[in-house]
């Protein structure tokens, strides 16, 4: 039997963060690829452990996690099959491992963690800047889907889809704000997320509408795009507004 699996699905990976063993939280990565190296994108928040606002620490253990646990895909393997990879990303003198904006800084809750050393040759990378992206038009009110982990990788590793709309004009963008607002109910886990566009049978792009058979994806984060989602970390369950941060100069030049 066939089995068939979104490419976006492969892009993404399920995080868990950990002081000297001790579980912190959970999050969402997905891989970048810029002249052939490997970065994990993921929320600043994720692996600080704190408000990039208030600086506050956002777990009651009030402790900056030192190791990232990532389900990455396994290179040789069948298409879902994932493997454990450990990555220190802040050493006992406080040094970490990650590229922040080279101007806004933790204002852009993003980070680039630069993938090298040994596990690296065992991966099979699903960049998501190397899938398809055509130039479809991004408008206010229109649906966004958020891959993220908001129950842990699971059996097969591979994302949760949750439905979303965009609620800020995106045209304001940078202009007014360095972000823009998805309207979606979150839950813990999806931080960092990617948020993709995807347009079926009529695909509406600046000047042109192209109706054609199947899918068109497009990836919220071009050169002056949108990279990732903030979760606010409300646990109530109810509807949430997503902070969508554009980056006017993505750190690792992405």
């Amino acid at each position: 039997m066939r089995l068939t699996i979104d490419e976006f699905s492969l892009t993404t990976v399920s995080i868990g963060l950990h002081l000297n063993g001790q579980p912190i939280s959970k999050g969402t990565a997905f891989t970048w690829e810029r002249e052939n190296e490997h970065y994990l994108i993921t929320n600043w928040h994720n692996v600080s452990d704190r408000d990039p606002n208030t600086d506050k620490h956002l777990s009651n253990k009030a402790a900056e996690p030192n190791m990232l646990d990532g389900f990455f895909n396994t290179k040789g393997k069948n298409i879902g099959d994932k493997h454990l990879v450990r990555i220190r990303i802040r050493q006992d003198s406080d040094e970490v491992a990650w590229l922040v904006h080279p101007t806004h800084k933790r204002k852009i809750d993003v980070v680039a963690i630069p993938l090298t050393g040994d596990f690296v040759s065992s991966i099979h990378f699903y960049s998501i800047n190397k899938m398809g992206s055509p130039d479809l038009l991004v408008g206010i009110g229109m649906d966004v889907f958020v891959l993220g982990y908001p129950f842990g990788p699971g059996k097969a590793g591979l994302p949760v889809w949750k439905r979303g709309s965009i609620a800020s004009e995106p045209d304001l963008v940078p202009h007014v704000e360095n972000y823009l607002l998805v309207d979606t109910a979150s839950r813990p886990g999806m931080s960092g997320s990617p948020v993709i566009l995807r347009t079926y049978g009529t695909h509406v792009s600046p000047g042109e509408v192209t109706v054609a058979a199947g899918a068109a994806n497009k990836r919220l984060f071009r050169r002056n795009g949108l990279v990732g989602h903030l979760y606010r970390r409300d646990h109530r369950r109810r509807p949430q507004r997503i902070r969508v941060v554009r980056r006017s100069n993505p750190g690792p030049s992405m």
